[in-house]
C-alpha cells in the first residue's frame, strides 16, 4: 500500500501506512497534510495510519522487551550473549540513555500521539462529515484512544514526559523550548480525559461490524482506563469502570485456556478486548503487516530466532496440576503437529537456551504458517483480554476503600482458576509432550485476609498472563520491584546468560526509587535530549 508521509516531533517521525482488514481505499503516495483530512474517507485513512504505530516492528518488539524481558519472566535469548546487547541491558536492569529499545519505545509512542493529535485537530476544525455526527464522534474517539494508549506506555515507562495535544505537521514548528517534561500526574490526567470522553462514542463489542474488527471499542477504552487508574492506585475510581466492563461489556472467557493461542480460535474471539491485527506478510519495511514477534520468539530449531525465553522462575510459579504451564512454555523435546508425519521433527523445540523453554503463546504450527514468510506471521497480539480484567477487578475490590468487596473478588479470581481446570492437560497439537501435568485440579481460593488474597491474585496474574508483556508493569504498579531484587539474587550464571550487574545504574535507581515511594522509570533517550537542545532533562540517576 502507498504511504501518507509527514513529519513531526518528538523524534522527527515518519508516519507510515496500514492495511488492516478494516481499511477502505488507498492512501495517496504523498499529500500535504494541511490539505488532507477534509472528509470522512481521508480521516479514516489517517486513523489506519495511526493504528499502524502500534503495529510496526519496533512497537511490537518493545512491548515484550519491556513487559517480559525487563522482568523476572524472561531472558533475552537469541543466538549468543552479543545477539541484541541492548535487550540484554534491559534484562539485567542496566540500560543507558543510549539504549536503542528505550529510544524505540519512546518514538513509537510519540508517533501514535502525533498522528492522533493531527486527527483530533482536523476533525474539530476542518473535516466535513456531511452531517454524520455519529461517525465523526466515533473517529474522534478512536483518535483519542490511540493518543491515550501512547501516553499510557510513556507514563509507565518514563514518568514525566513532554505532553502535546495539538497537531504538529512539521518539525520546524516545534520550538525546542517546548520539549520539557510535564509532571506524570498531568500525563495520566490526559489519558483519563481522552478515554473518558472516547468511551460513549465508540463501538461496543455487540455493535462493531465484523469488517471493522481491530478498531478501538468502548471495552478497549474502559480497559486501558482501568489499567491507568490502577497504576495510579485510584482503586475506588477503577472499580465502577471494571465492574461495567466485566459485567456488561459482552465479553466471555474462552472455554479453555489453550484455545486462546491458536490463530483459528484465538484471534478476535469473545475474550479479546483489544488486539493488534496482523496478516501473514512481511517485507522488512514499515509497509509489512505481519507479526514479527512470532518469529523473534519462536525456537531457532523451527522457524524463529529464539528471543524472549521464559525463565525457570516463571515455570516455578505454576502450581502442580495447572495445565496453563504447557500453554505458556514449550519444552526442548516437544514435537508439534506438522503437515505430514515426516515433517514433525521440524516442529521440535530448540535446546539453544538456558532453561530450554520458549513461549507457546506466539508459536505457530507449520500448517498455520502456510504462505508466510520467515519474517512475519498472521497471528494477532492480544493487548487486553477479559481474564486480565477479571483479575484486575478482583484486585481493585480488595484494595478499594469505598467499594471493598472481598467475596466478589474471590468469585472472579476463581472463575479464572475454574477455566484452568477445564483446560486439557495434554496439548491437542503436541505429538510428543515432554512435560506431564499432574492429575490434580487447582483448589478454589477462599478469603482469609486481604494480604493473602492479594498474593493469590498476584500469583494468578503471573501464571495467567505470563509472556503477554504485562509482568513488569504489574511489578511496578504494585510496588513489588523488590521481587526483581530477589530474582536477581538467585540468578545463577547459566549458559551464556550472565548473572547481571546488580550495581548497575538502572538497578540502583530502581531500588532507591522504590524505597522512596516513587515508581522506577527508564532513562530518557539521549537522542531526544539532543534534539531538544538540552531542554528535555534526563531522569535523576542516569
Amino acid at each position: 500500500m502507498k504511504r501518507l508521509i509527514y513529519i513531526a516531533l518528538p523524534a522527527a517521525l515518519l508516519l507510515g501506512s496500514c492495511s488492516k482488514d478494516f481499511i477502505k481505499g488507498d492512501v495517496p503516495a504523498k499529500t500535504d497534510v494541511n490539505q488532507f483530512y477534509s472528509n470522512a474517507k481521508e480521516v479514516n485513512m489517517g486513523l489506519m495510519d495511526a493504528y499502524d504505530a502500534f503495529q510496526e516492528e519496533e512497537s511490537q518488539l518493545a512491548r515484550f522487551v519491556y513487559g517480559d524481558m525487563a522482568s523476572d519472566d524472561a531472558l533475552k535469548g537469541g543466538e549468543t550473549i552479543g545477539d541484541g546487547p541492548d535487550m540484554e541491558a534491559l534484562v539485567e536492569c542496566r540500560p543507558l540513555s543510549t539504549n536503542d529499545w528505550s529510544y524505540k519505545l519512546w518514538t513509537q509512542c510519540y508517533k501514535a500521539v502525533t498522528k492522533a493529535n493531527i486527527l483530533v485537530e482536523s476533525i474539530d476544525t476542518k473535516a466535513d462529515f456531511k452531517g454524520d455526527e455519529t461517525t465523526k464522534n466515533r473517529y474522534r474517539a478512536e483518535a483519542q484512544f490511540l493518543r491515550a494508549l501512547g501516553y499510557y506506555y510513556l507514563a509507565m515507562a518514563y514518568g514525566d514526559v513532554p505532553l502535546f495535544t495539538n497537531g504538529v505537521t512539521n518539525y520546524t514548528q516545534v520550538d525546542p523550548k517546548m520539549m520539557i517534561r510535564k509532571p506524570v500526574a498531568d500525563v495520566w490526567a490526559q489519558v483519563e480525559k481522552d478515554l473518558t470522553e472516547a468511551i460513549p462514542a465508540l463501538y461496543t463489542k455487540q455493535t462493531i461490524p465484523s469488517s471493522e474488527l481491530g478498531r478501538a471499542t468502548k471495552g478497549a477504552a474502559q480497559a486501558i482506563l482501568a489499567k491507568s487508574l490502577m497504576f495510579q492506585k485510584k482503586y475506588d475510581a477503577a472499580v465502577p469502570v471494571l465492574s461495567d466492563l466485566v459485567k456488561n461489556g459482552g465479553y466471555q472467557l474462552s472455554p479453555t485456556f489453550n484455545s486462546l493461542w491458536r490463530p483459528g480460535t484465538g484471534d478476535f474471539n469473545a475474550e479479546n478486548i483489544f488486539e493488534i491485527n496482523y496478516t501473514n506478510t512481511w517485507n522488512w519495511s514499515s509497509d509489512g503487516e505481519g507479526a514479527i514477534r512470532n518469529v523473534y520468539e519462536s525456537s531457532r530449531n523451527t522457524w524463529g530466532w529464539g528471543f524472549n525465553q521464559p525463565t525457570q522462575d516463571l515455570a516455578n510459579e505454576f502450581e502442580a496440576g495447572d495445565p496453563r504451564i504447557i500453554y505458556t512454555l514449550t519444552y526442548s523435546k516437544d514435537i508439534f503437529q506438522a503437515k505430514t508425519p515426516a515433517e514433525q521433527v521440524e516442529e521440535k523445540n530448540s535446546i539453544n537456551n538456558v532453561y530450554q523453554y520458549h513461549s507457546y503463546k506466539v508459536m505457530m504450527l507449520q500448517a498455520e504458517r502456510d504462505g508466510m514468510t520467515t519474517g512475519g506471521a498472521g497471528m494477532n497480539e492480544k493487548i487486553v483480554r477479559l481474564a486480565d480484567m477479571y483479575l484486575l477487578y478482583a484486585e481493585a475490590l480488595v484494595r478499594s476503600t469505598a467499594a471493598k468487596d472481598v467475596n466478589t473478588a474471590v468469585f472472579y479470581l476463581n472463575e479464572i482458576r475454574k477455566r484452568a481446570n477445564n483446560t486439557p492437560k495434554a496439548d491437542p497439537v503436541r505429538v510428543k509432550q515432554q512435560f506431564t501435568v499432574a492429575a490434580n485440579t487447582l483448589p478454589m481460593r477462599v478469603y482469609t485476609s486481604d494480604v493473602q488474597l492479594l498474593k493469590d491474585i498476584a500469583h494468578e496474574r503471573r501464571v495467567e498472563l505470563g509472556m503477554e508483556g504485562v509482568r513488569l508493569w504489574d511489578l511496578i504498579r504494585t510496588d513489588n520491584t523488590v521481587a526483581l531484587d530477589a530474582y536477581y539474587k538467585k540468578w545463577g550464571a547459566n549458559g551464556y546468560e550472565a548473572r547481571g550487574d546488580l550495581k548497575g545504574k538502572f538497578y540502583g535507581t530502581w531500588i532507591s526509587k522504590f524505597a522512596g515511594g516513587k515508581y522506577p522509570t527508564f532513562p530518557i533517550p539521549q537522542k531526544e535530549i539532543d534534539l531538544s537542545q538540552g531542554n528535555l532533562k534526563q531522569t535523576s540517576g542516569y
